[in-house]
């Protein structure tokens, strides 16, 4: 099995090329849209058997950093980017690739149809999960829960985060004041990703491949997490002792 940027070469180097114009690097750079779209393509094609549907996960993957690249481009908050903006931005990496565009003028609305599935999920990957989700939507919302729960998740939410303390010493991972948003520590920030391999949660991933990647790598953390408490037990910082 080819990996996707090699089932969709036009379309992974048009937003290869977006990525580094607007010098998107770091939290999600073009390889990150890669990473997510080898996965979405995996899953999808485990758990449904359609190659088609894998293919337009994996394009929805590739394509799902175009709000980031809006972002940048423009210098706004990435809540402040258009719809329209990022919906035609991915049209425009989507239309490089034959497989999105008509063949003749009478096989138009499949052609569209395929568009806009993919469009969609990418519109809709980084909300809550709903019984109502259409399969690329799911393949695109595990497969990027997923990635962000691979181990350079650690380096990247301190370059993110580089103004918080690493550690709350003096909570760890308690402080009932940190959410989502406002974690209060780079360890607490990482420590939310769990909530995607825990399926008492309304994020977390709903495939058979996507909750087998999910719990191995969510064991890493725990490990992690464990031995730097017991680390900080040998040097007498926890409990804190600074009150």
């Amino acid at each position: 099995m080819k990996r996707i940027w090699e089932e969709l070469p036009a379309l992974f180097a048009a937003v290869r090329k977006s990525h580094e114009e607007v010098g998107l690097v770091g939290h999600h750079d073009f390889v990150h849209a890669a990473r997510v779209g080898e996965i979405a393509w995996q899953i999808a094609f485990k758990e449904w058997g359609f190659e088609r549907l894998a293919l337009l996960s994996g394009a929805a993957g590739l394509c799902h950093n175009a709000d980031r690249v809006l972002q940048k481009k423009f210098g706004v908050g990435r809540r402040e980017v258009p719809k329209k903006k990022v919906e035609k931005l991915v049209l425009d990496w989507l239309l490089t690739e034959s497989e999105f565009r008509p063949p003749t003028p009478t096989r138009k609305e499949g052609a569209e149809l395929r568009q806009r599935t993919v469009i969609d999920a990418v519109l809709g990957h980084d909300g809550r999960n709903s019984p109502d989700d259409p399969q690329v939507l799911i393949a695109l919302m595990d497969a990027d829960r997923i990635v962000n729960l691979d181990i350079d998740l650690f380096p990247r939410s301190g370059q993110h985060y580089h103004d918080l303390p690493v550690v709350d010493y003096k909570h760890f991972l308690d402080d009932p004041e940190a959410t989502y948003r406002s974690p209060k520590s780079v360890l607490k920030d990482i420590s939310y990703s769990l909530d995607w391999a825990d399926q008492n949660t309304p994020v977390c991933v709903r495939t058979k491949l996507g909750k087998k990647l999910a719990g191995e790598r969510a064991t890493t953390f725990r490990i992690f997490f464990r031995m730097l408490n017991q680390q900080l037990e040998q040097e007498g910082i926890s409990p804190y002792p600074f009150d």
